[in-house]
């Protein structure tokens, strides 16, 4: 028995210390857990990068038993917002929102979007899971009537709020590639910012809000590919044309997430 508890002292600490995320503080947490997608990752970062912003991968663990003082930003990116809500702890949740009313912010993109509904609809069904609820309102998905699950295609976005600080200064439409994400829907009177819709539906892609003391930017689609650039780690593809960058839209949110005023 001596020679037991020995070696769990020495065993107890590595064992801590191999299922610690070895974290650094930096602007954004980029969700990197199971779920993710991988593609997305990678775009996203490169984006953030390119606004000049540090960025750290964080994994579901870390949220889970440390929540996220040391960041500015969360961003949840595209991927399996079921995934999501098994792997993120109720704690987890509870450390995102305390995070975000005491003025941190939330970037969702596609995944990331649908999970912060009160409700998931996927393929006119509700999700059994726990989702993180800080958007009021539902998140449904796929849109069949853009591109029904698995295709991905160009989808016009039409800016129907010119006067908010993200989109005053955007062209009336762009063009985002869509990989199934969610109609926004919010609850009757719920304080939110409807910056986009999707053209062929007119249901919300694009919305802001305040929660608390933070800030949340969720989007339906994929704005973190450059489909005519290979600055965000993928090769040009000649075959889809989103008639122009979408990071710039993407930075003017993370400005406004922060609070910091807008570049000229």
């Amino acid at each position: 028995m001596k020679w037991l508890m020995h070696w769990s002292f020495f065993l107890l600490p590595l064992l801590l210390l191999n299922n610690c995320q070895d974290i650094k503080a930096s602007d954004i947490a980029l969700y990197s857990d199971n779920g993710a997608d991988d593609d997305c990752i990678q775009a996203s970062q490169n984006m953030f990068e390119w606004m000049g912003y540090s960025v750290t991968l964080i994994k579901a663990d870390y949220i889970n038993n440390e929540g996220l003082d040391n960041f500015k930003i969360l961003c949840m990116p595209g991927g399996d917002m079921y995934q999501y809500s098994q792997d993120i702890s109720s704690r987890g949740k509870e450390n995102i929102k305390n995070f975000i009313s005491d003025g941190g912010a939330y970037i969702g993109i596609c995944g990331g979007a649908y999970f912060t509904g009160e409700r998931v609809y996927w393929q006119g069904n509700q999700l059994p899971m726990t989702p993180l609820g800080i958007f009021p309102g539902t998140t449904q998905g796929p849109i069949n009537d853009i591109a029904p699950y698995p295709y991905c295609v160009m989808c016009e976005v039409n800016i129907i709020d010119s006067t908010h600080m993200i989109t005053q200064f955007e062209l009336d439409s762009m063009w985002i590639i869509y990989c199934y994400g969610p109609m926004l829907l919010p609850n009757a009177n719920a304080d939110i910012a409807i910056l986009g819709e999707y053209e062929i539906v007119k249901q919300p892609a694009i919305i802001a809000f305040e929660y608390e003391n933070g800030r949340v930017f969720i989007i339906g689609t994929h704005p973190e590919f450059e489909e005519n650039s290979d600055r965000d780690g993928f090769p040009p593809n000649d075959e889809w044309d989103n008639r122009g960058s979408d990071w710039d839209l993407m930075k003017k949110a993370v400005l406004w997430c922060l609070n910091e005023p807008m570049e000229e």
